[in-house]
């Protein structure tokens, strides 16, 4: 293990060399925080109406838990309680005190050496503000709110620039040389709350934003500008490092997902989604002994093997659609989990292994509270969220040596996992080309020791089905197993009954007339949880049998066809 202050030389080391990630293979992706403090002071938020007062406290909170230990907390969500009250539970804490915003501000305003008021004519001016606070120990304040600096030095960004591609143009040549060599955000300027700012703050992080097509002005924003400096800085920083937060956001649909994270992965950076995310400044740092808690995870109980019946149906149930995303482990599938049904069925789940660095707490959560019945694998694809089979790593210095850092870092947490299956993104929905396509697969097949088996896509490719969708490929013959089955694009217009009847439907109108047949199918994340999965599995009849990925491995490995 490496303290906090060894990570640190690292990162600084990076930051002055401009290093790749690998140079440091054995170092994690994400810098942690600091151990908690035994008492920490939490300042609820969960009500507060101040964009800016939220933008004060989150800067704040990054510079305050920079310190030896992370002592302020944020509520941000109902959900942030939950994991305060793990915290405690599990003794990472003693116990916590409340604290009100003027209580915060006036106990660690001495923290904060300088104010950085930010232009509320120019949105990029908020995540300027936010690294120059990073880089200078200071808060991020609107103009109406600087009486609240009292004398301190305050840096005014009003009228600096006039356009956003400007500001961020300047900010690449001016302030990344000082910051983190190691991570890049994207980043509203008004997304979320201002959730992840201490965590921007607290590790320097440079962060951008793209406005999108539809709400870029001409004037000061511009989408086609602002994507051209995102390309400057996607060219000119290092190969094989993530970018967090997300290239989408609720208030403006900027660069868009599909689009933000292939072209990111044509320079080698890979998303791990954490928007939402508040407090990781002190989650990060947790002393969590995840290695621990994935031992106990395999050393539970195996879940029943049903005798082989070459009649039947052999189905494997995935939650794949969020799971690479920490920001859902963080506020989502911890509400999933409490389903009373979970565990009554095999679901198979994935996991991003951002997560592990980020969050470690919550990731050992998801071990300690699997059941035998849950199967946990490596989330789509690989070391981060990326589009392997798009155009992947093309535009790096040297694409072969890249995919070979990219291969070696993604083993190196699998291995960690104990895993034995990988997701890959297909691009949804297009045609699969198994002619252009095997040569990505067969790079993870050979690459990545100890894969048995990978699944592809996010919902079923065209042209895939259950005769063509199961092969084996690579020097080691490793499954390939095609998700077959799509969500319901309207599902949100759509009752729960008529959600649950379009999966049974989805999936009964992919199943081969051959026997024994065996597909791979997805249960929406954001609309069906275990017990919904039981209720589409009691429906489609005792025909079909549910099985973890390496109950099927084997039974597909002894009984499958050895043609596609």
């Amino acid at each position: 293990m490496h303290t906090v202050a060894q990570v640190g030389f690292v990162i600084s080391v990076l930051g002055i060399l401009g290093a790749s990630a690998g140079a440091f293979a054995d170092e994690p992706v994400f810098p942690p925080g600091s151990p908690p403090a035994d008492q920490l002071h939490v300042v609820d938020l969960i009500e507060e109406p101040s964009d800016s007062v939220r933008l004060m406290v989150t800067t704040l909170q990054g510079l305050v838990n920079r310190g030896d230990r992370a002592s302020l907390y944020i509520l941000v969500r109902e959900s942030d309680r939950f994991w305060l009250e793990y915290m405690i539970e599990h003794e990472y804490i003693e116990g916590y005190a409340p604290m009100t915003v003027d209580e915060c501000l006036e106990h660690y305003g001495h923290v904060a050496k300088s104010g950085i008021l930010y232009d509320p004519e120019l949105p990029a001016t908020m995540n300027l503000a936010t690294m120059i606070a990073a880089i200078d120990d200071g808060i991020v304040v609107h103009p109406d709110d600087a009486h609240r600096l009292g004398d301190r030095p305050v840096e005014d960004l009003r009228g600096r620039w006039t356009t956003n591609a400007d500001a961020y143009t300047w900010a690449f040549d001016e302030l990344w040389p000082r910051m983190n060599q190691t991570v890049l955000a994207a980043y509203h300027p008004t997304s979320i709350g201002h959730h992840l700012r201490d965590y921007l703050v607290r590790n320097r992080i440079f962060h951008f934003w793209v406005t999108s097509e539809e709400q870029a002005d001409g004037v000061t924003s511009d989408f086609e500008a602002e994507k051209a400096v995102l390309e400057t800085i996607l060219e000119g920083t290092p190969v094989n490092i993530p970018v967090i937060g997300f290239w989408f956001s609720g208030q403006d649909h900027g660069i868009h997902e599909y689009t933000g994270v292939g072209l990111a992965g044509e320079y080698g950076k890979f998303t791990v989604v954490c928007d939402w995310s508040a407090n990781l400044s002190v989650i990060s740092g947790i002393p969590a002994d995840l290695d621990a808690a994935i031992a106990r995870y395999h050393d539970r109980p195996e879940p029943p093997m049903p005798e082989f019946d070459p009649d039947k149906v052999y189905i494997v149930y995935h939650v794949l659609e969020s799971g690479d995303a920490p920001v859902y482990l963080h506020y989502v599938q911890y509400d999933v989990w409490k389903d009373p049904k979970r565990g009554e069925i095999p679901i198979n789940w994935c996991m991003g292994p951002g997560a592990f660095d980020l969050m470690p707490m919550i990731a050992a959560y998801y071990y300690d509270e699997a059941t035998p019945q849950d199967y946990i694998y490596m989330a789509i694809s690989g070391a981060g969220y990326v589009h392997p089979y798009r155009d992947f790593l093309t535009r790096t210095p040297d694409p072969e040596a890249a995919w070979q850092e990219y291969l070696g870092l993604t083993a190196r947490y699998f291995n960690r996992m104990g895993a034995s299956a990988i997701g890959l993104y297909t691009d949804a929905f297009f045609p699969f080309n198994r002619d252009e396509k095997d040569p990505i697969t067969r790079r993870f097949a050979d690459g990545v020791p100890g894969v048995r088996s990978l699944i592809l896509g996010m919902g079923r490719d065209d042209g895939m089905n259950a005769v063509n969708g199961n092969y084996r490929i690579g020097d080691d013959d490793v499954q390939v197993n095609h998700i077959l089955t799509r969500w319901p694009v309207e599902h949100r217009d759509m009752t729960k009954e008529e959600n649950l009847q379009w999966l049974v439907d989805d999936i009964r109108s992919n199943t081969p007339d051959t026997r024994p047949a065996f597909m791979h199918v997805m249960a929406y994340s954001w609309e069906y949880r275990p017990s919904d999965i039981v209720e589409v599995h009691e429906r489609l009849g005792e025909e079909y049998v549910a099985l973890t990925i390496p109950q099927f491995q084997m039974v597909f490995d002894a009984h499958g066809p050895t043609e596609p």
